[in-house]
């Protein structure tokens, strides 16, 4: 009984202390920069200002304060999605279709590149602030 005990008090200890696997993604990020590229590919990240917030949960959702579809009027509406980690995927359910946004993670941040809305490469980049 003690042996049981004991091995029931060392698994529920070594389950305590294991950290969840959580995505690097998971958190709120602002835009900070956005790729100018006058079509030469010799383009640059500038600075910006806009308050372009993306936050991702756990359960592979996210929110956003303005609308990542390409052919909405408002783009000041927010909206929701979902993310793919294995294909570094945004998808967002567009009221045309469903846009699905490429990102991928350097150095701390995250950079979200547009392949099919833009002539020219177009891409933002965000930091993590929460």
């Amino acid at each position: 009984m003690k042996k049981l005990l004991l091995c029931f008090f060392v698994i529920t200890f070594c389950n305590a202390c294991t950290k969840k696997n959580k995505s690097p993604l998971v958190g709120k990020w602002k835009l900070t920069h956005v790729l100018v590229d006058p079509g030469n590919g010799k383009g640059a990240f500038q600075k910006t200002n806009q308050e372009k917030v993306i936050e991702f949960f756990n359960d592979g959702t996210l929110k956003t304060n303005v609308s990542y579809c390409p052919l909405d009027n408002d783009k000041t509406i927010g909206m929701s999605g979902t993310y793919d980690m294995n294909h570094t995927q945004l998808i967002m359910a567009c009221t045309s279709s469903e846009s699905k946004i490429n990102f991928e993670i350097n150095d701390s941040k995250l950079i979200i590149d547009y392949p099919t809305q833009c002539m020219e490469p177009c891409k933002e980049k965000y930091t993590k602030i929460d």
